[in-house]
């Protein structure tokens, strides 16, 4: 047999076994008592757990929106200060210079 047939067959099973896990797993969960109540309980628990991160995502809005207004603040005020210190370094450039006539 040739390397590429061996390979084939190799890959025709494990599809043929996944296909039938998947199909176990189908007919367990929409077919019995048991699979419906565990169907129902994951369907639950992923509720609470998209509530969780709703709740999670919404507090590290919260948090990210404040650290950034405050840099923001931080910002300006550091633009303030260098205005003033600059207007500050000019008065005292230019309090020593002669005037044009």
């Amino acid at each position: 047999m040739s390397e590429e047939h061996r390979s084939g067959d190799i890959r025709f099973l494990l599809g043929l076994f996944i296909g039938g896990l998947i199909g176990a797993a189908i007919i367990f969960f929409m077919g019995t008592k048991e699979g419906k109540k565990t169907s129902g309980l994951l369907e639950e628990k992923g509720k609470d757990l998209l509530d969780d991160l709703k709740d999670k995502k919404d507090e590290l809005t919260q948090v990210t929106t404040e650290k950034i207004d405050s840099v923001l603040a931080h910002i300006e005020q550091l633009q303030e200060n260098s205005r003033e210190t600059t207007a500050q370094l000019r008065k005292k450039l230019f309090k020593n210079l002669p005037k044009k006539r």
